[in-house]
């Protein structure tokens, strides 16, 4: 298989030539999971949208999904000009800009994050770091879970279990004495079939994508944190569109702000009904798990940058 870097870059020229002769432009995106998957299917609603308002001035063109480009290049590929958009959950742009990761801690909406000054303050740091501005978001409203596939009589029953974790349940599993084993996803199923791990961290939705729910006996509630995708376009594809062009991208934006409240709202009673259906019963932290989880978190995101004493006031209710 070519190198994604040279794979995009004979995109990337075929597309700055048929551009020579049409007045419609074409964006190169892509996103860190297959937009037919649970975190994908609203990037293409976006992308759906742009391209039927869009139709003669602006398109956009999903050249390739992790498979094509790693999920964690990606945002590099943005940076470099080689992709225009991606869709991309802060912890791969923390490389980046670490102020990226606060949205993890905000119970905002998109729009609201908008009417804060939020998003507007993101969006700087995110040209002055990477190149790239903010479009519009998505996942606010869905949290993170611990899942196990055995039930626990409170948390201190998690001390000592090894389970799946990421970069954003590091600090939560650390404070509960959790062992922390990346696993990559398609892996997990086996892992959690022959005892590797005792259980996965996991966003509310997707739990059984993979079929992890098929050996998943308890959901830890309450959730935390929350799920966010971002838009990200690079600052200098957006800066070659006409006005006409970026109102497109913009008021796809707000379209897609708005629908997304009650395809989230519809997609979680789906979620609910799925794990309830598969067996997955809940058990009750109480408050101090999600409290836990976002100090803790804070914390780190204040003594990484001093941007976050500016950022946190836009992000929390």
């Amino acid at each position: 298989m070519q190198h994604w870097k040279t794979y995009l870059a004979g995109l990337a020229l075929g597309t700055v030539a048929g551009l020579a002769h049409a007045d419609e432009v074409t964006l190169r995106a892509s996103a860190f999971v297959p937009t037919s998957t649970t975190y994908g299917v609203p990037f293409q609603l976006y992308v759906d949208r742009v391209n039927e308002t869009g139709a003669g001035l602006v398109q956009i063109r999903v050249v390739g999904g992790p498979e094509a480009i790693p999920a964690n290049e990606q945002p590099n590929a943005l940076t470099a000009g080689v992709l225009d958009i991606i869709a991309t959950p802060p912890s791969y742009t923390k490389g980046q800009f670490v102020e990226a990761d606060a949205q993890s801690l905000t119970n905002l909406s998109f729009a609201e994050q908008r009417e804060s000054g939020a998003v507007e303050a993101l969006s700087e740091l995110a040209v002055e770091r990477m190149n790239a501005r903010y479009l519009t978001g998505y996942g606010t409203g869905v949290p993170f879970h611990i899942y196990l596939t055995e039930p626990i009589s409170s948390l201190d029953d998690l001390d000592g279990q090894r389970l799946r974790g990421q970069t954003t349940y590091n600090l939560l599993f650390n404070a509960l004495g959790i062992d922390s084993t990346a696993v990559a996803a398609p892996e997990v199923f086996t892992a959690l079939e022959r005892g590797v791990i005792s259980g996965v961290g996991w966003a509310f939705w997707g739990l059984g994508d993979f079929g992890w729910d098929r050996l998943i006996t308890t959901r830890v509630d309450p959730g935390f944190y929350n799920v966010i995708i971002n838009v990200l376009i690079n600052n200098d594809s957006y800066n070659r569109l006409s006005p006409e062009q970026q109102a497109i991208l913009n008021d796809a934006a707000v379209w897609f702000e708005d629908y997304m409240v009650e395809w989230s709202a519809e997609r979680t009673a789906q979620e609910y009904a799925a794990q309830e259906a598969a067996g997955v019963t809940a058990f009750d932290a109480g408050p101090e798990l999600a409290e836990l989880a976002t100090r803790v978190y804070w914390e780190d995101l204040e003594s990484l940058s001093p941007e976050i004493a500016r950022l946190r006031p836009m992000l929390e209710r």
